[in-house]
């Protein structure tokens, strides 16, 4: 990346998190940083998007002390709304997070902040989702200095060839010091299943109700995948793209074809 190129800059804790002024903090100096991000904490909200309702936006706060502006609606909203809209030219690089909690492995699939990453990847933009395993706000400066170093080693990197759709990043931190990181791992994209529960909970003067709790199960045991380096204290890199066809299952259907 050369200086002053242009970033969008999102996430889907809302734009008051620390974990995205952190980011601003390091990018800031020597790129032209704009912030777009929701009004409001938009975890766990996926690649929901505002389709049949009105979206607003306001400019962000003086205090908050970064440019940009704050959307009712969610991290892909922000990145449609700011491309389609808002910029006066599209970003050179977008960057989503840096997320509080971990987005390894099926998480991304729920992930507010992985799918801001994808919707800039959608509109052939260069994209990045940032996330801080159990998001210790004495990590976030380290990890963000972190975060920028690999946007700029891929940014400089040949671009992948797009087989199945451009490549996006799900970057992830360890919950550990960034001096007792082991490294970086470039993982794939662990299949570890969610043992999702609920539990009741008392609402004064309304009905009980339920809150999701649960973990991970059959994290895989190898570094290869992103879930288990990230427990075994990793920086884990997972390039993720488009197509979920499950390529393996188009012959056995084959038989199924009718054709006029």
């Amino acid at each position: 990346m050369t200086a002053r190129q242009k970033i969008l800059l999102t996430n889907d804790d809302g734009y008051a998190a620390v974990g995205i002024r952190r980011l601003y903090d390091v990018l800031s100096p020597r790129y032209d940083v704009m912030v777009v991000a929701p009004e409001a904490e938009q975890s766990g909200i996926s690649h929901a998007f505002t389709f049949n309702r009105p979206l607003r936006y306001t400019t962000l706060p003086d205090a908050i002390g970064m440019p940009g502006y704050m959307i009712t609606g969610t991290p892909s909203d922000c990145v449609k709304f700011a491309i389609s809209y808002l910029l006066k030219e599209k970003p050179d690089v977008v960057i989503a997070g840096m997320n509080s909690g971990e987005n390894s492995g099926i998480s991304g699939f729920y992930s507010g902040t992985v799918a801001a990453a994808r919707e800039g990847a959608f509109w052939r933009i260069p994209s990045f989702a940032f996330s801080l395993c159990g998001g210790n706000d004495a990590f976030f400066a380290d990890y963000a200095r972190a975060a920028k170093t690999i946007v700029e080693a891929i940014m400089a990197s040949p671009a992948p060839s797009e087989q199945g759709g451009h490549v996006y990043y799900n970057v992830n931190f360890p919950s550990c010091p960034l001096i007792k990181c082991k490294g970086i791992k470039v993982t794939r994209q662990s299949l570890a299943f969610f043992d999702d529960r609920y539990k009741r909970i008392p609402i004064e003067n309304a009905p009980d109700g339920f809150v999701i709790y649960g973990e991970k199960t059959a994290v895989e045991p190898s570094n290869d995948f992103d879930s288990r380096a990230l427990l075994n204290e990793y920086t884990t890199i997972t390039p993720l793209c488009f197509d979920a066809t499950a390529h393996w299952a188009l012959q056995q259907l084959a038989s199924l074809e009718k054709n006029d």
